[in-house]
């Protein structure tokens, strides 16, 4: 590719995220399936170093919870919603809080922050260095969206996990 820009243009059913008629109590979009449980939830600085430590608890928190088999995925996942909500963090000493949930064989993702911009697609340049975040969201999750609070936004996105199951340990 000797110095040509490559631009990849989202498919329509990737271009829009699921945006959902709020029905949690706090205004958040719900799991469907069963009522989820908190797996993890993790208070972070909006800082570039938080990013690491936001997989690596991911990593951890799949592992003890049966889902290891989603941790690759979902460590993209979440490496994307982190540093989106880092890049574009209202201000010093802004605080994000990274959850994961499992409701049934879905593992949902969620990055809560205070601001109000939400992501949106763009073609991405595949010479550039950043703006692929929602592309990838889009592309790796089953369902993903943003959902506005009061203090904020949420983005999150889910996907498949499987239920443990002790007698296929991998």
């Amino acid at each position: 590719m000797s110095g040509e820009h490559r631009t990849i243009e989202l498919p329509s059913t990737l271009a829009t995220p699921h945006h959902t008629v709020p029905a949690h109590p706090h205004g958040l979009t719900t799991m469907e399936g069963p009522d989820p449980v908190l797996l993890g939830e993790l208070t972070l600085p909006a800082e570039r170093a938080s990013v690491p430590r936001a997989r690596a608890f991911g990593r951890a928190v799949l592992g003890s919870a049966g889902a290891a088999h989603a941790r690759d995925d979902a460590e993209v996942l979440i490496s994307e919603l982190v540093t989106g909500a880092v890049r574009h963090a209202a201000g010093t000493g802004t605080l994000l809080c990274l959850r994961l949930l499992r409701g049934g064989s879905r593992l949902r993702i969620e990055v809560h922050d205070r601001g109000a911009a939400l992501p949106h697609a763009r073609p991405v340049d595949l010479m550039e260095e950043t703006g692929r975040g929602w592309f990838l969201v889009a592309a790796l999750a089953d369902r993903h969206g943003t959902d506005l609070t009061a203090a904020g936004k949420t983005v999150w996105c889910e996907i498949g996990a499987r239920p443990h199951d002790e007698r296929h340990p991998h």
